[in-house]
């Protein structure tokens, strides 16, 4: 009986020991515990300044339309609007292109446009940017060409007052150059007796 107790008593002192060991190595952990350190996950993003639409700009500039005046021969003559950088050959097509008469010899046609420039086709045997002239007149050596005549050029020439000045326009516009002189009597208002009062005033 008495061996039991001692052996209890020697289990106690085991055990007391172990829990001191075991109170110690805890507060040894707990002590020395390395905390890992929290990272700082808040990202800063750089506000970009706003970019220039240079291309858009681009476009706006490259859209600018330009207006030409072209007159001479080509099969309408008139105003028109072209885009910047256009040349004179694509003038000469938007005005239904080169009558069979055009001398395009005295013509760049590779040459850019301006805006509010005058594009004159030549016809042959005429000096480029001039209205053919005659020894027939009537109006101190001048001539009127119907083709590319505007109203103001009809001024002198008796018998065609404004109106019919723009008649005989619109009708150019519309139909082309005249092949002729007779083919004026087709305009609204002249007859062939206009027409003979005319001739020598007037030419193709």
């Amino acid at each position: 009986m008495e061996e039991f107790y001692e052996q209890i008593k020697q289990n106690r002192m085991l055990l007391s020991i172990l829990g001191v060991v075991l109170l110690l190595l805890g507060g040894y952990y707990l002590t020395h515990q390395q905390r890992t350190p929290i990272k700082n996950e808040i990202k800063t993003e750089q506000v970009k300044p706003p970019v220039k639409k240079t291309r858009e700009k681009a476009k706006l500039t490259s859209s600018k339309l330009l207006v030409v005046d072209i007159q001479g021969a080509v099969k309408k003559p008139g105003v028109y609007r072209l885009k910047d950088g256009a040349i004179i050959q694509t003038a000469i097509q938007m005005a239904g292109g080169l009558d069979t008469n055009a001398d395009v010899k005295q013509l760049n046609q590779a040459k850019k446009i301006a805006d509010q420039m005058q594009i004159y086709v030549p016809l042959k045997g005429e000096t480029s940017g001039s209205a053919p002239s005659s020894d027939k007149n009537q109006n101190d050596g001048k001539v009127v060409n119907i083709n590319t005549a505007s109203v103001d050029d009809f001024k002198n020439v008796t018998g065609i007052g404004p109106k019919k000045a723009a008649k005989i326009i619109a009708f150019r516009e519309k139909n082309g150059n005249f092949k002729d002189l007779h083919d004026l009597t087709k305009v609204s208002g002249i007859g062939e007796k206009s027409l003979d009062s005319l001739k020598d005033q007037l030419t193709v």
